[in-house]
């Protein structure tokens, strides 16, 4: 990397606590509590998705402990890339930076739909896409504020959101059937549509921490990388209970058919016990936006600081790694920010929306499993505050090889534009992408 590129780069600024950590955390996901997961219960019934849910929480909880582990070693603003470049080298942190990329900047696009669907159902007068750009735009240069600012926020929200989730719970769980929630009529399958109903659901269950890792890319922003764990640990067990709230109880008021192709099934799950357009149901729906506000701004947050890696270790230009006044990577925000805006407006289809993020999440997630065992062979001394231990990082990777089976098996006909966006990926790493690479020595501070 030049020296002139290496001066572009400023600098993070160390703010973050523990508790700020784990509101990026859950606010980073807590919106699929609302949102985005019912199109499982679609797939092959509630209990299908609830089943679906089990493989998935058992790769994301170990996963999530190696993850831990390489953010304390390695506290970088890269995060999954930063860790595939120290275990295997520049090419595989480039791919793991470009599928974190692809994943954050596509989930943004799914928040944002259904925040424009959620304002349309609470003031219909108002359009659901202009609704949907108006908040994109807001939240986007919110974050310019910088980390301090932002983490504020998403304590605030992410908490309103939370307490969203008990209210609602509170709500449903006097009408809760289990004949509803089975969803068919006495001597028939509960799993409708067989394995692939399950296989099919894993894609949604993955909703409900898809994005969780985004944490790890403030890792450099934090007061003390080695209280990594005392915010990620707490927030994989927040979300867990979440997730059970939100897979059981709409699917057990309501018929789960008319919640599965909604943006906002918690709602109208409401509307059969309590009725339509009561208040309830409306409540839900306006505390659903403060979970949308959450993990919106958490997104747009982890993919700006990727971005701002990517570009501070040459892989992108130099000019995402500049910072504002806040320690805001500015270009790194807002020119991925408007794709991801453009996307939106012309996609308007937050289940493709998922699934092609969910694509993109399990080749980071692949990588980075991997990139533990291959750093602890390749580098035995490093300082590890954090131990995922022996077998979490080979329930990880047996787990995430048997989501990637399922999601591919039940999303097939989206491979090709995967493997398109891929190949052009590849096509620009070799004509630009490893020609600026900053040395390994320089970029991680290796005598």
């Amino acid at each position: 990397m030049s020296e002139k590129k290496v001066q572009q780069a400023g600098e993070l600024k160390k703010s973050l606590s523990p508790i700020g950590l784990w509101a990026i955390a859950v606010g980073l996901v807590v919106s699929g509590d609302y949102y985005g997961f019912a199109y499982g219960f679609a797939e092959g019934g509630p209990v299908s998705f609830l089943v679906s849910f089990i493989p998935v929480t058992l790769m994301y909880v170990p996963f999530l402990f190696c993850y831990t582990e390489l953010a304390t070693s390695i506290p970088h603003a890269g995060g999954p890339s930063a860790y595939a470049r120290r275990a295997f080298g520049p090419f595989a942190g480039f791919i793991t930076g470009f599928s974190v990329l692809i994943a954050f900047l596509i989930s943004p696009c799914a928040v944002a739909l259904a925040t424009g669907a959620l304002v349309n159902y609470l003031v219909p007068a108002i359009p659901a896409l202009v609704a949907t750009a108006v908040f994109f735009v807001f939240f986007m240069l919110f974050n310019l504020t910088g980390i301090e600012t932002s983490s504020k926020l998403e304590l605030v929200v992410t908490i309103v959101s939370l307490v969203g989730l008990i209210v609602f719970a509170v709500a449903a769980a006097p009408h809760f059937e289990m004949s509803t929630f089975v969803g068919v009529e006495e001597g028939e399958s509960v799993f409708t549509n067989g394995f692939m109903g399950i296989a099919g659901a894993m894609t949604f269950s993955m909703w409900f921490y898809f994005a969780i890792d985004g944490a790890a890319m403030n890792a450099e922003e934090m007061k003390d990388p080695h209280d990594i764990p005392k915010g990620y640990i707490p927030a994989v067990a927040t979300l867990f209970i979440t997730s059970l709230i939100s897979i059981i109880l709409p699917a057990g008021i309501a018929d789960y058919n008319a919640i599965a192709s909604v943006d906002y099934p918690l709602a109208i799950a409401l509307e059969t016990p309590y009725g339509v357009g009561t208040f309830l149901p409306k409540l839900i729906a306006a505390i659903a936006l403060f979970a949308m506000v959450a993990s919106f701004s958490a997104i747009i947050l982890s993919f700006s600081r990727q971005t701002y890696a990517m570009g501070r270790t040459g892989y992108l230009p130099g000019i995402f790694a500049r910072t504002n006044s806040k320690g805001c990577p500015t270009y790194g925000l807002i020119v991925p920010g408007t794709i991801a805006l453009i996307v939106t407006v012309l996609t308007n289809d937050t289940g493709l929306m998922v699934t092609i993020s969910v694509f993109a999440a399990l080749i980071m997630y692949t990588i980075a499993i991997l990139s533990t065992f291959v750093m602890r062979k390749k580098e035995p001394n490093l300082e590890r505050p954090f131990s995922a231990g022996k077998v979490m990082p080979v329930l990880a990777l047996i787990f995430d090889i048997v989501l990637l089976v399922c999601v591919l098996w039940a999303n097939i006909s989206a491979l090709i534009w995967v493997i398109v966006v891929y190949v052009v990926a590849i096509i620009y790493y070799a004509a630009y992408g490893k020609k600026n690479i900053r040395p390994i020595e320089e970029e991680f501070n290796i005598e």
